[in-house]
């Protein structure tokens, strides 16, 4: 653009300056590292979510195919006495004994002569479980009722120490047979 004062030319300078371009390129870089720092954050928060989440779900899916076998169970023959903990579970449906147990951090069910099954996945290790007889005596009426207290402790299997994680479960689960 040309301006005219006095009769002379004068020209306006259009464009930016190296100073204003390294000022711009400064602030430009500043602001992707806190947006790019605020992604990294999200995305960890998310894996975490994630893995609470996947091991909530396997803990619970454990619990409960147990719980429903010792729903149907027919007897209980180890833990054999009140008061009495154990890491393993023998139990006795449609005249075929089913016994759970720890291997390598996995729960297995074995059912009579069969080869045993894996009931927990491999990224749940499990790192406590036991089963405690619990009886209710009525003399009056002659009966017992015995119930199966279960704990278990898993962890997510990460080889990421950030990515580690504890969940524990407590379960108690009536027998419905009379003994």
């Amino acid at each position: 653009m040309f301006l005219k004062k006095n009769n002379k030319r004068i020209k306006f300078k259009t464009g930016f300056t190296l100073m204003e371009l390294l000022i711009y390129m400064a602030v430009l870089s500043i602001m992707s590292v806190v947006v790019s720092d605020s992604f990294l954050t999200l995305n960890k928060g998310r894996d975490n979510i994630e893995i609470k989440s996947e091991l909530n779900s396997n803990l619970s899916f454990v619990l409960e195919k147990v719980k429903y076998d010792i729903s149907v169970a027919e007897g209980l023959n180890f833990p054999a006495v009140a008061g009495e903990s154990a890491a393993a579970l023998d139990l006795s449906i449609g005249g075929e004994n089913i016994y759970y147990s720890l291997d390598q951090g996995r729960l297995v069910r074995q059912a009579g002569v069969g080869s045993p099954e894996f009931i927990s996945p491999e990224n749940l290790n499990i790192s406590n479980l036991s089963f405690t007889r619990l009886e209710n005596i009525n003399p009056f009426l002659g009966s017992k009722k015995v119930s199966l207290e279960i704990n278990i402790s898993g962890a997510y299997n990460s080889g990421d120490p950030g990515r580690q994680y504890e969940q524990s479960r407590k379960a108690m689960v009536n027998l419905n047979a009379d003994f």
